[in-house]
C-alpha cells in the first residue's frame, strides 16, 4: 500500500471516528435530555398531585367553614326570632294593660245604677234621697246621657 492509501485510510478512519464520536455524543445528549424530560415530567406530576391535594384540602376547609358560618347564622336567626317573640309578647301584655287602663278610666266616667243624669247634672240616688254629685272643685259634675264630664270614682 502506498502512502496515499495509508493517509486516505487514516483520514477515512478519522472521519469515521469523528462521525462515531458525533453520533455517540448526540445519542448520549439525547438520552440525557430524555432523562431530564422524564424527571421534569415526574416532578410536574408530583407537583400537580400536591396541588390537587392542597386544593381538595382547601375546598374541604372552606366547606367546613361555610357549614360553621351557616350554623352560626341559623343560631343567630333563632335567637333573634326568640327575642322578637318575647318582645311581641311584652308589647301585647303592655298594650292589654294600657287598654284595661283606658277602659277603667272610661268606666269611671259612666253613671252606675245609683246615678242618673238630670238636666245635665249627675244626681246620686240612695233609696229615697237624691243629691248632686260634686267634682274635685266643689261644683256639680256635668253629664250627658250616661256619661259624666269628669271621673266619678
Amino acid at each position: 500500500m502506498t502512502l496515499s492509501w495509508k493517509i486516505a485510510g487514516v483520514a477515512i478512519g478519522l472521519i469515521a471516528a469523528g462521525f462515531a464520536w458525533n453520533g455517540a455524543s448526540r445519542y448520549l445528549a439525547s438520552r440525557q435530555a430524555d432523562q431530564v424530560i422524564e424527571k421534569s415530567a415526574r416532578a410536574a406530576a408530583m407537583e400537580a398531585q400536591q396541588a390537587e391535594a392542597q386544593a381538595r384540602q382547601r375546598h374541604d376547609e372552606l366547606a367546613a367553614h361555610l357549614r360553621q358560618r351557616r350554623a352560626e347564622l341559623a343560631s343567630n336567626y333563632r335567637h333573634v326570632a326568640g327575642q322578637a317573640r318575647e318582645y311581641q309578647v311584652k308589647q301585647a301584655v303592655q298594650l292589654g294593660r294600657q287598654l284595661q287602663e283606658v277602659q277603667r278610666v272610661e268606666d269611671s266616667y259612666l253613671l252606675d245604677k245609683s246615678q242618673q243624669c238630670a238636666d245635665g247634672i249627675v244626681i246620686n240616688r240612695r233609696g229615697s234621697t237624691f243629691s248632686q254629685a260634686m267634682g274635685k272643685d266643689g261644683h256639680p259634675i256635668q253629664c250627658q246621657g250616661n256619661k259624666a264630664a269628669e271621673p266619678l270614682r
